[in-house]
């Protein structure tokens, strides 16, 4: 540990003495200096234990997940790092990529629960006003929950809206709020609800990622608009996948296609190969050295991403939509299934929820304009996204 000392790793179902689990456990999430979480199989317990561990402690939490699990929308604003151990080749990839997440949270020792995040706002002002709008904030929550459930959005905007007027001071409402109002193309209000989110909590890294986002898709002709919001949310999370990404979009849009390609291949290196990360680098790699560029590991990274989304457009009801069915349209035309990446572009459109969706996919698809010969189908992607 930087403070000194050694961490000594435990779990309560392989301790050698007689005692309660529950009350071990217990002690565990609330004393230990650092608590790795794995969400990978949606355990209701590990949901529960994650929530008492982020309610006792600021700082010390790492999520994990293998790349198939998808992230529930409570969570969805929290970095759950993915990870692999099939093929049994990944396994040391995963390790060094575990090992440097921990190395790295015990150096910065930043706050990473959003459950403290809120509380500390909370404590800044009276406690009998702020009782008062908190209960009149979980109820908004609830009922916006239930509307996202029905998938009811402007139902959903307009209750956490209430909520955020209920409890002005919550970063995280206010982050919510944001992402909702992202999702249907009303970016100036999403831009507001960051930047007060980044105001409350100015080490807010999730709040400041998602306003240079949203900078960006605001005013993409501006130069470098949301740079600086990005390279903060990268210092205060160095392992950052989407940031880097995210970055990466900004030089793109600015046609700086090299500094684009590093970001990108850096959020590629930092998330073991993620989908979003890794088709944008290989589709400005293809742009400038042709479609023979590509590398033999990176055609393996292509393949899981392909395992990847594949299970999540099979989801019921599908995960990350519309995105997921476009990277499996994008994977198909890179591989030479003209067919396919047809089918997929029309199975996902009905899932587009605002008309920037199908501008962004066409804005990326249109970089390749120029190594179309090499692409079968291409022509008509382009053509169907320019109808939409």
């Amino acid at each position: 540990m930087p403070e000194g000392g050694l961490l000594i790793p435990k779990r309560t179902d392989q301790d050698y003495f007689s005692a309660n689990i529950d009350t071990e456990m217990f002690r565990y999430l609330e004393y230990s200096r650092f608590a790795m979480v794995d969400i990978t199989g949606l355990n209701a317990n590990v949901f529960y234990e994650l929530g008492v561990r982020h309610r006792g402690n600021q700082t010390g939490t790492a999520i994990f997940r293998q790349e198939k699990t998808p992230l529930p929308f409570d969570i969805g604003h929290i970095k759950a790092f993915p990870y692999d151990y099939e093929p049994i080749e990944q396994v040391p990839a995963s390790i060094e990529k575990i090992t440097k997440v921990l190395s790295e949270s015990l150096v910065y020792n930043r706050i990473d629960s959003p459950v403290q995040v809120a509380l500390q706002d909370q404590q800044k002002s009276a406690q009998q006003a702020r009782q008062k709008g908190k209960e009149d904030s979980e109820a908004f929550q609830m009922a916006a929950t239930n509307a996202m459930r029905n998938e009811d959005w402007q139902t959903a905007i307009d209750r956490y809206q209430d909520a955020v007027n209920a409890d002005e001071g919550n970063p995280l409402l206010h982050t919510t709020l944001g992402l909702l109002l992202r999702d249907r193309g009303h970016w100036p209000e999403a831009v507001g609800n960051f930047e007060k989110a980044t105001q409350l909590s100015p080490d807010y890294a999730d709040a400041r990622r998602e306003l240079g986002i949203a900078r960006n898709k605001l005013a993409p002709d501006a130069a470098a608009s949301g740079e600086d919001d990005l390279q903060k949310a990268i210092s205060l999370n160095p392992n950052d996948f989407d940031a880097y990404a995210s970055l990466g979009g900004i030089y793109k849009r600015m046609k700086d296609y090299d500094r684009a390609l590093d970001m990108y291949n850096q959020s590629v290196k930092v998330s073991n190969g993620h989908p979003y990360p890794l088709l944008n680098a290989l589709i400005l790699q293809i742009r400038s050295k042709g479609l023979a560029s590509i590398s033999f590991p990176q055609k393996v990274f292509l393949q899981r991403a392909e395992i990847s989304v594949s299970k999540q457009v099979k989801n019921e009801p599908p995960y990350n939509t519309p995105w997921s069915f476009f990277d499996l349209s994008t994977i198909c035309l890179l591989t030479g299934r003209k067919d396919e990446a047809i089918a997929w572009l029309q199975k996902g459109a009905p899932y587009a929820k605002a008309s920037w969706n199908f501008a962004t996919h066409l804005e990326t698809l249109t970089l390749l304009k120029d190594r179309k010969d090499e692409l079968p189908g291409w022509e008509d992607l382009v053509g169907m996204l320019q109808q939409l």
